[in-house]
């Protein structure tokens, strides 16, 4: 009896609370909200009445994709929820047992359509506006703006299997583009060892003599400097043409071949000390780039760089650069998407590596001002420039000893500028007379005299200086720790790892993790406010 009442059931039957959904959950509130995001209107044109299979609808794929950057899921694992996770199923109203979800070329193929006709931002920024629409972001004028790492989803191999693998991908994409066999065009170039899944594995080589380790790195770096005359004269013989992925694969192979190594006096080659700058560390995923988080934290792959606010936690925006990018480099970007939302904030709070002079600036030309503490680090054993007091008005320095000096010559302020700067120099007699004499820099331990180089951005260092002596700083640097806290969750959802290959892809990762996160964020303030 219990098994018939069991398959007479209906999924119409099921309710929230028998399904222990939270009154907050993302499922629970997905029902009613999934059609505030997007409508049916949206998609007007894609489809034809005459023309294809019933399929699931456009609001009901959107809602599948927002499920599945909330819980972190890969397309087979969300298409495979979709059919038996009944708390999915309530929140998409697939309440019929007979209305399943897409299969996964239609729903990969929806999801590219999507990107290319509405952007890739377009969930991301309709989930804004929702929010907006609903007064839920009332702290626009100040918002933070912090980085965190994503992993790539690309191989990352030692320096004689990139070189290998980067051949590899040149003997296929040549075999595909001349109809030939790869193992026949590899065995025609003596490149056939390159095909195995790690070159080691195919060559006999004392792994404890540097000799033989060079020998072998000799030979993958010849090899990939005579691959562009071999590819155009397969391409010649079989009278096709270069494609453009074959030239692609060509100038990978070139790069990495080089990027680790030096040329030694006899002409061969060993690997050199240090990372070169923009390393690729990945054959599969050639945007990915070494990096630091900090001194001793490296990181290898993406950057994902996050804007928000700092009471009602909204992400308003989003950009994935490569690990080797400094954190402040897209602050730019960040606040062009918070334009087209119309939530652009007056001021932005960031840690000290979002005080450069050219983001200050560049923020500054935006109509933003950059908020961050003042580094009082100093070199070595020396007295820092911020603890002198800078006078651009009156073009003088007064040292913490209270000595005042107006003393100055023009200098050239740097390799990648041609503006001069001031540089002032305090009295020999002066500074040897000063009791900190023996603390302020090495040419006054010497004997001589303390001078202080002005920087090109130095007018955006005194205004950061002097907002750093106001009351409201201490407040306003200390509320930037907010936006750790939302990272952590960005990170907890999967942003962590990418699930992508190249960036834009890792992008759209973010722009759809984000949506899901502020989505919920929404949910949870429209319960918090609703009456008991």
């Amino acid at each position: 009896m219990m098994c018939e009442m069991f398959y007479q059931l209906s999924m119409c039957a099921d309710d929230p609370d028998n399904l222990q959904l939270a009154v907050n959950s993302f499922e629970r509130c997905l029902r009613d909200g999934l059609t505030q995001v997007v409508s049916i209107d949206d998609f007007a044109g894609w489809y034809s009445a005459t023309t294809g299979r019933p399929c699931c609808g456009p609001v009901t794929i959107v809602g599948i994709m927002l499920l599945q950057a909330r819980y972190n899921l890969s397309d087979p694992e969300i298409l495979s929820r979709m059919l038996r996770d009944r708390a999915f199923r309530y929140a998409l109203r697939l309440d019929g047992p007979h209305q399943k979800p897409p299969s996964l070329t239609v729903y990969r193929t929806f999801r590219k359509t999507l990107r290319e006709r509405m952007g890739a931002d377009f969930i991301h920024n309709n989930v804004l506006k929702l929010a907006s629409s609903r007064g839920l972001i009332p702290d626009v004028e100040l918002q933070a703006q912090d980085s965190s790492h994503t992993r790539c989803r690309g191989a990352q191999l030692d320096t004689f299997n990139l070189i290998a693998a980067a051949i590899r991908a040149v003997i296929r994409e040549v075999a595909h583009d001349i109809g030939q066999r790869p193992a026949a065009l590899a065995a025609e170039w003596e490149m056939s060892r390159y095909l195995g899944r790690s070159v080691k594995g195919q060559v006999e080589v004392d792994w404890s003599s540097e000799a033989e380790r060079n020998r072998l790195l000799t030979e993958e770096v010849q090899d990939a400097d005579r691959l562009p005359q071999l590819v155009a004269a397969a391409t010649a013989a079989a009278g096709a043409k270069l494609s453009p992925t074959v030239t692609q694969a060509i100038s990978l192979a070139q790069q990495v071949a080089h990027q680790d190594v030096e040329r030694l006096d006899d002409g061969t080659y060993k690997i050199k000390r240090g990372t070169a700058k923009g390393r690729v560390v990945s054959v599969s995923d050639p945007e990915a780039r070494h990096g630091r988080k900090s001194r001793s934290k490296p990181i290898v792959g993406f950057k994902h760089h996050v804007q928000s606010t700092l009471q009602s936690l909204f992400v308003t925006g989003i950009v994935i650069t490569d690990a080797g990018a400094h954190d402040s480099a897209p602050s730019p970007e960040l606040l062009d998407q918070s334009v087209v939302v119309d939530l652009k904030p007056d001021e932005v709070v960031g840690d000290l590596a979002y005080g450069t002079g050219a983001n200050i600036r560049g923020c500054a030309a935006k109509g933003v001002a950059v908020l961050t503490k003042v580094s009082g680090a100093s070199r070595g054993d020396c007295l820092a420039k911020s603890k002198f007091m800078i006078n651009l008005e009156n073009m003088a320095v007064t040292c913490p000893e209270g000595h005042t000096t107006t003393e100055h010559t023009w200098v050239s302020g740097g390799a990648d500028t041609e503006e001069r700067v001031a540089n002032f120099k305090f009295p020999k007699a002066t500074c040897q007379a000063c009791p900190l004499a023996h603390l302020c820099n090495s040419q006054t331990r010497k004997g001589g005299r303390r001078s202080v180089k002005l920087s090109v951005y130095e007018p955006e260092f005194q205004r950061m200086k002097e907002f750093n002596a106001t009351p409201r700083a201490k407040g306003v640097l200390r509320a930037r720790s907010a936006i750790e806290r939302l990272i952590s969750h960005l990170v907890r959802m999967g942003l962590r790892q990418a699930k992508y290959f190249g960036r834009i892809n890792v992008q759209y990762q973010a722009l759809m993790t984000a949506a899901a996160y502020n989505l919920q964020r929404i949910f949870t303030l429209m319960v918090a406010t609703q009456p008991a």
